[in-house]
């Protein structure tokens, strides 16, 4: 059970679209600029037997292809000047002019059906993500007849703004296509981090291995969601006071190296969650930095120059990550040569912002000092200032203790609370901070 963020006594803006809401009059889309956009595997999800990995740069010409949901209901394909082509239309496979009825002359219109969840294209030579497929097969040769309609299954992200397309065209096969709709770039910088939450994309391009930027082909989670739920869910958390947490909930994936079978299980420490971490970001160089071992982005064992290999392996105090946003704000890669020709990628998404907008209460992080931390039977609430209120917080949301009748130095008794992390609020008239807790 994820952590509740009233803990920390700010206003939860959960961006939450949910299908029906989606407006797609009017909107443009194009492949998202990664190595999981587009593939093809034996499951939902699976991009196995093809992904984008290492070809970002080839399929350059294909990345720009547009997919444009007229307001009027007409619908596009716009490829500019070269798009990717295949043998199967008679040419060499690469960039080149797009070949007629797929080169965006089609008289076409779309619908969207929100409760089935798919779009239907209507017009021959029309398509959305690859021209050859359509629902039963694929498109082998010019003389094969071109299909009137199509419909596509579609999922989208909370925003909006990603459209997943998991389509099992043929018994066995499944492509799967992730587009981004093309909105005004959104400027991420510090305060834009700031109360972030994140988490992996649920596609098979979101985590992945290989020798070069963007290339996923020696591991990749295609074919592999159901089973990693538990490492999908975990929670990246830059918190708007500078600190940073992992949130991974009951359990996590967990890896030989940890002295355990490979699965899901409860996070070990110092990688569940209790290292006392902060973040920075600096936009200049598109760095991420983690401060606090046991913190990470992504996978635990990866660290700038190597991966751990064992428990007793030193555990980094610090980890830079090179970040890149997609222009919604909502997506960050990390393409990460961590050793010499070793490439990890991870995609994240925003999950949720967890920002102040209507209190009246500054939040000061340096309001109050608990010690000691780590503690087992006593704490001391210290401030300058005059506290209204001292709360103490499990991590489901549950009040452990509370008392207005507060002083400057204040004691508190936690010996009978469970060993674990705790959330401690204090209240002035006008302020607001909050501290983690750990007992042991």
């Amino acid at each position: 059970m994820k952590k509740n963020y009233l803990l920390l006594l700010l206003m939860t803006a959960v961006v939450s679209t949910a299908i029906g809401q989606v407006d797609l009059k009017g909107s443009v889309w194009k492949f998202a600029n990664d190595g999981g956009a587009l593939g093809i595997g034996p499951n939902k999800g699976d991009i196995s037997w093809f992904n984008l990995g290492g070809k970002l740069e080839e399929r350059a010409c294909q990345l720009d292809d547009e997919f444009k949901f007229n307001a009027d209901g007409s619908y596009e394909n716009y490829l500019g000047d070269e798009t990717w082509l295949e043998p199967w239309q008679e040419v060499a496979e690469g960039c080149g002019p797009a070949i007629a009825p797929w080169d965006g002359s089609a008289i076409a219109d779309w619908a969207y059906d929100a409760d089935k969840g798919e779009i239907t294209i209507n017009g021959k030579g029309a398509f959305i993500g690859l021209n050859k497929v359509f629902n039963g097969g694929e498109l082998k040769a010019l003389t094969d007849e071109v299909p009137a309609t199509i419909t596509y299954p579609v999922e989208f992200s909370n925003d909006g703004n990603t459209m997943t397309i998991d389509w099992e065209f043929e018994a066995g096969k499944w492509w799967h296509f992730e587009l981004e709709r093309e909105i005004v770039p959104v400027v991420v910088d510090e305060a834009y981090l700031k109360g972030s939450v994140w988490k992996f994309a649920n596609d098979g391009g979101a985590l992945g291995i290989g020798p070069n930027k963007g290339d996923i082909s020696w591991f990749n989670l295609g074919g592999k969601l159901e089973e990693r739920a538990c490492q999908l869910d975990d929670e990246f958390k830059f918190n708007a006071d500078g600190s940073y947490e992992n949130y991974l909930g009951d359990e996590t994936w967990l890896e030989p190296w940890q002295e355990v079978a490979e699965g899901c299980g409860p996070a070990i420490a110092p990688w569940d969650g209790s290292a006392i971490a902060d973040w920075a970001y600096d936009a200049d160089k598109g760095e991420i930095t983690i401060n606090g071992k046991g913190a990470f982005i992504g996978l635990n064992k990866v660290y700038n120059g190597g991966e751990l290999k064992s428990l007793t392996d030193e555990v980094p105090a610090t980890i830079t990550y090179p970040v890149e946003f997609s222009a919604s704000g909502k997506k960050m890669i990390i393409d990460w040569e961590f050793e010499a020709g070793k490439w990890w990628h991870f995609e994240l998404v925003l999950d949720r912002k967890e920002i102040d907008n209507s209190s009246v209460k500054t939040f000061d992080k340096n309001l109050f000092k608990v010690y000691p931390n780590p503690a087992n039977n006593e704490i001391t609430v210290s401030s300058t200032e005059k506290l209204t209120k001292v709360t103490i917080y499990d991590v489901t949301g549950k009040v452990m203790y509370t008392s207005s009748d507060v002083n400057l130095n204040s004691t508190v008794n936690v010996s009978a609370f469970s060993r674990g992390i705790y959330v401690v609020e204090v209240l002035t008239d006008n302020k607001t901070s909050v501290k983690r807790l750990i007992l042991e």
